[in-house]
């Protein structure tokens, strides 16, 4: 299956595809808010992929690390790379892992090179921010969209 996949016989929503087609630094507050409301609407009835759900990055990061590189992307994994994107946007560790596992991922080689770099210089600039202060580990709830 392609980028075009299928759920159910629906095109998949594109957000799930934000994580392998967009730079970091291309997500404005728009397209974060768009992640985030997609995030917040995935049910699940496994504690750990619950917690990743409400922002917990360290949840986000168990969801992917460990996991076989698939040789083919489906839904699952744009399911968990999203939730892990969720949190790459305020955390510097799923920051990481979101360059690392992008890194690696069946993508065309500029793209995955390029999405993956971006993620990387994300982490430097969150840590950057944190130096010298602690930074809520949550980004604030959004208005009007999931909390």
């Amino acid at each position: 299956m392609n980028e075009r996949e299928c759920l159910g016989g629906e095109a998949l929503p594109p957000v799930l595809l934000y994580w392998r087609t967009k730079t970091a630094e291309s997500f404005d507050a728009r397209a974060r808010a768009e992640v985030a409301d997609f995030v917040a609407g995935i049910s699940a009835t496994m504690p750990d992929c619950r917690a990743a759900i409400r922002g917990d990055a360290a949840a986000a990061v168990g969801l992917v690390v460990g996991r076989r590189i698939p040789e083919h992307i489906g839904v699952r994994v744009d399911l968990s790379m999203t939730v892990l994107l969720a949190c790459a946007f305020f955390d510097p560790a799923a920051a990481l892992v979101l360059s690392h596992t992008v890194a690696r991922m069946p993508i065309e080689l500029r793209k995955r090179a390029r999405i993956s770099a971006s993620w990387s210089m994300h982490r430097i600039w969150l840590g950057s921010r944190r130096a010298g202060a602690r930074a809520p580990k949550a980004p604030p709830p959004l208005k009007g969209g999931a909390s």
